[in-house]
Order: C-alpha cells, then structure tokens, then sequence
C-alpha cells in the first residue's frame, strides 16, 4: 500500500478553488514585487568607499552608480547568462504594484475600451490577427505604468511620469513578462468584489425599510 503524504494528497475542487481565492485575495490586499533587468553592467564601489565602509562599519558611506536615475529602485542580481553558461552580476530596477485605488481602476478600464479584439477572427487567422494586435503595444506599456505609478497623477496630461515608464517598459519588457503583468493587473483590479459591491448598494436601493412603531402611529 502506498504511504499517503502530503505531496500525493490529491485535493478536491472545492479546496483548489479556496487556495486559488486566497492566493488572489492576498494579491489584491498586497500588491505584488517584480524586477527587470537593466541593459547595464554592475560597477564596484571606488575602492576609498570600500575601504571606508570596511574600516567604520557603523558609518556606511552609500555610493550610487550615476548612470542610474536617483527615483529609481534597483538592485544588483545574480541570474543566470546563458551565452556565457555562468551566473552573472545584473543591475535589475524593482517596481511594487501596491493594491489599485478606485481612480486607476477606472483609467485601466478607459485604456482597455480602446482595444479592439475580435475573438472569432483570432481562431480562424491566428497568426495573421495575432500580429495586427502588436499594435496595441504602447498601449499595454501603458497599462503597466499606470498600474504601477497608481496615484491621481495618472489622469494628468503634463505629468510625465507615466510617460518614462511608458518608455522604460517598451525597452525592457519582454512579451512573457508583459504577459504575466497584465494578468496580475486583472486580477488586482477585482471585477469580482466590484461586481458584489455594486449588487450590495443595488439591494439596499430597492430593498424598503421596515416602518417602526412611530412611522405606524398617526
């Protein structure tokens, strides 16, 4: 008789589907972290700065490669290079999309009405259809920024923060990674908990009160 563990547990549906709604519920109340990779080989710290920090360990000196904007977050990563067949030194730029307030929701949803998608030309011409939506390219950098910079200053044309994402996305996102983004931003932007909100305000709109016993007394 086999020996039952938890690895070969075979789960029903009804428990897939709770693991799976508390993975998205976690998603929606903390965001999700991802990296991508710059186009720039790590530098070392001047060897003063080095010495420094080894010497005085409780007074660090911060160095900051200047070819690096000061607003961004990065980091150095060891990923694999696979020209080489080694692990390698990276410089990646880390970004945090933190839960969507309501005034992004509602920007994403106005960028998406302008996609159009044609779902059964896509089965029938997969290939031929599936390149005219590269068009939509710039859009979905967008998208990304959007989700990301999550603050009223989305809707500002002369702000140009969403701008240099835009621009930063379009030159380091690769289609995969564009994928897997997309698919959390759908996910954070909850149509499901809207859907229920909406019903709940909708219910007590037609629901009528109950009179008391004052409103009954003429």
């Amino acid at each position: 008789m086999a020996e039952i563990t938890e690895d070969n547990i075979e789960l029903t549906r009804e428990q897939r589907l709770e693991i799976e709604q508390k993975a998205i519920d976690a998603l929606i109340s903390m965001g999700v972290k991802f990296r991508v990779q710059l186009d720039l080989k790590p530098k070392r710290p001047p060897f003063r700065i080095l010495w420094w920090n080894k010497h005085f360990p409780n007074h660090v000196k911060v160095w900051r490669d200047n070819r690096i904007p000061k607003d961004w977050d990065v980091s150095v990563a060891n990923v694999p290079d696979a020209t080489i067949g080694k692990m390698v030194d990276v410089y990646v730029r880390d970004f945090h999309v933190k839960p969507l307030y309501l005034g992004t929701i509602d920007y994403l949803r106005k960028l998406y009405i302008q996609i159009e998608y044609d779902e059964e030309k896509i089965q029938d011409q997969p290939l031929q259809e599936s390149k005219k939506l590269f068009k939509y390219i710039p859009l979905m950098a967008e998208v990304a920024a959007v989700a990301v910079i999550n603050d009223p200053s989305i809707t500002d044309p002369t702000n140009k923060k969403v701008k240099e994402l835009k621009k930063f996305f379009l030159a380091h996102l690769t289609v995969d990674k564009l994928k897997q983004l997309s698919d959390v931003i759908s996910q954070m932007m909850n149509p499901g908990g809207f859907t229920s909100s909406i019903r709940s305000v909708r219910e007590i709109g037609v629901t009528k009160p109950n009179k008391t016993k004052a409103d009954q007394i003429e």
